[in-house]
């Protein structure tokens, strides 16, 4: 008996031997071009080769679907049958759809992904950036809403009911993506991670020292500069729509990427730029957009319904181009000023409760 307990050992320390031996090299922060945006994750001590290659697979697939430059894409197939009846399309694309939908349908069309005639028309962030005629714009603006796109009959197809008309995910698939690879990352036991898909900040999981994880804010004034401000949370997703994140100038007015649906015209009221913080990526991803075409007052009427959409909690940070700062009472004791606020407070105010939980 001692022989054979003595022999387990040596069977076992081999095996705790090799077991370490054949262990993947953890690998640095990777970077990774998709959807036109540098995306970079770092996925800290459980950051292999392998693991790196499977999230970035998967944000290579979603690409391929939700392109509308890529000609076989969902998208651009969806795009080119617009009204032609039903294109069969995938799960996610099904999942982007619905959301979308159901976000467009709650802001009042703040938010609307069949925008994409406006938003080719203008062709802001390309080399024909221009300002569109008026007659130009009248017809695009004919070709949108959302209201206007159904499912087939058969559940897994999808009509846009007038020729003429297009979508675009612009707005959402980043946040779709951060969510993906949350997924993958749940499913592969990763203790912690940092998720940034072009300004898209997903911090996931738990530091081992129990401190919260803090991600900036721009300055609109300076955003290349130091953050404004400063949000600490555990696991949460940060992403910022702002005016000073993509656009052209023409006859010295300034031209930026945020439309209102209903006008055609980049969104002109007295916020700079919003941030939507909550657990949920494509949540904050297509609310920043709707928020801030919805502007402030409006967005807090609105966060209930949006909380209860998503099941989540959700903070709001809105910025004003004359520099006032104001954010949702949840996210007390969660966002700061870095450095000198120079005489500025923080306003907090009330939104619409929340059904579940804390940030």
């Amino acid at each position: 008996m001692k022989k054979v307990s003595w022999l387990s050992g040596v069977i076992l320390g081999a095996v705790c031997i090799l077991s370490v031996s054949c262990k993947e090299k953890v690998l640095p922060p990777q970077v990774h071009m998709c959807m036109d945006t540098v995306f970079s994750v770092n996925l800290y001590d459980d950051g292999t080769e392998k693991l790196y290659k499977e999230i970035f697979d998967r944000l290579d697939n979603l690409e391929q679907q939700f392109s509308v430059t890529i000609p076989e894409s969902y998208v651009s197939k969806i795009n080119r049958g617009a009204g032609n009846g039903p294109v069969q399309i995938s799960e996610d694309v099904l999942d982007i759809l619905e959301v979308s939908s159901l976000v467009s349908e709650i802001s009042g069309g703040a938010f609307d992904i069949t925008a994409d005639p406006v938003i080719q028309l203008w062709g802001i962030n390309t080399d024909h950036a221009r300002v569109p005629e008026a007659d130009e714009l009248s017809v695009a603006l004919e070709k949108i809403g959302n209201e206007r796109m159904h499912f087939a009959e058969d559940g897994v197809s999808w009509c846009i009911l007038e020729k003429g008309m297009s979508i675009n995910f612009g707005a959402v698939a980043k946040g779709y993506a951060a969510d993906a690879v949350a997924e993958i990352l749940k499913e592969r036991n990763v203790r912690k991670a940092i998720v940034d898909l072009g300004g898209n900040i997903y911090c996931y999981g738990k530091k081992e020292d129990g401190k919260l994880w803090t991600v900036g804010i721009k300055n609109p004034e300076n955003p290349t500069g130091t953050p404004l401000l400063k949000v600490s949370s555990d696991e949460v997703s940060v992403v910022t729509s702002g005016v000073y994140e993509r656009f052209f100038e023409k006859d010295g007015k300034k031209y930026h990427h945020i439309f209102d649906p209903k006008t055609g015209f980049p969104v002109e009221n007295d916020l700079a730029s919003v941030t939507v913080i909550c657990k949920k990526s494509t949540a904050a991803d297509a609310l920043s957009t709707a928020c801030f075409v919805m502007g402030q007052e409006e967005s807090l009427k609105k966060l209930g319904e949006f909380q209860t959409l998503f099941r989540t909690e959700i903070g709001l940070v809105f910025i004003h181009k004359d520099g006032g700062v104001f954010a949702t009472e949840n996210l007390k004791n969660k966002v700061a000023f870095i450095g000198d606020s120079q005489g500025r407070e923080i306003s907090f105010i009330q939104g619409g409760k929340s059904p579940r939980g804390t940030l």
